[in-house]
């Protein structure tokens, strides 16, 4: 599961972001209705598979100002993840593994940078299970334990996948921080589910720096669409961001 994770945070978090400008108030639409919870079993493992697979594309917009910081976040624009599928050849901590390559690009109306790119390459093993990354001029990060992400999931599900241990680069010679990820499957229609996986974030100092939310729709036959990502910062800055 860690594809989601180079769409969001691991890009904001290498460059920052700082708003430069204003906006106005929220609009007048009327609400929509509630989300249900399905009853249904999700094969949410078969899902993820087939997605690592077969690789895919998302672009998400985002609609921030300062004054509709807390429900739409701070900034606006989009940003776009490229991810390649899954292929065999690779060779991740001396072992054969199947890699992917991400390319996540993003660009801000209101906030500086105004734009910027990164590259990342992930790694699993035969059965699609994430074994870590590798974000070009970021970090290394390594499943030392490997992650659980169970068959199939209900609504109401809650489950700790693992710890990525972060490094400044391959030689492992020096830390930089962990990621925990957990996730909580959300009501969303009869037919289908949210699946909100969580990334939080730490320093070397176990530090909170980021939480972040990306929120996948699955169907009954586990086919897995990223629907918004939501970033909070912790510490020096205070930034929300969300792209849906």
């Amino acid at each position: 599961m860690t594809e989601t994770r180079l769409i969001g945070v691991a890009l904001l978090l290498a460059v920052g972001v700082s708003a430069c400008g204003g906006g106005g108030g929220g609009g007048g639409s009327p609400a929509p209705s509630g989300p249900v919870t399905s009853t249904l079993s999700f094969p949410l493992r078969s899902g993820l598979n087939t997605r690592t697979a077969n690789g895919h594309t998302t672009t998400l917009t985002a609609n921030g100002t300062p004054a509709t910081e807390t429900t739409d976040g701070l900034c606006s624009g989009t940003i776009s993840g490229t991810t390649g599928p899954a292929n065999g050849g690779a060779i991740f901590e001396g072992a054969p593994a199947l890699s992917a390559v991400s390319v996540t690009t993003f660009s801000f109306s209101n906030c500086e940078p105004a734009s910027d790119a990164t590259t990342a390459t992930d790694y699993y093993d035969s059965n699609y299970l994430p074994l870590g990354y590798n974000i070009q001029g970021g970090s290394y990060g390594v499943f030392l334990v490997p992650p659980i992400i169970p068959n199939s999931v209900k609504v109401g599900d809650v489950a700790i996948v693992g710890t990525i241990t972060l490094f400044t680069n391959s030689t492992k010679m020096v830390g930089d921080g962990r990621e925990d990820l957990s996730f909580v499957v959300e009501p969303d229609t009869a037919d289908t589910a949210i699946v909100n996986v969580i990334f939080k974030s730490y320093n070397s100092s176990s530090q909170l720096l980021v939480t972040e939310q990306d929120r996948y729709r699955i169907t009954s036959t586990g086919a897995l669409t990223l629907v918004s990502i939501d970033v909070q910062f912790s510490t020096t800055s205070t930034t929300h961001l969300v792209f849906r």
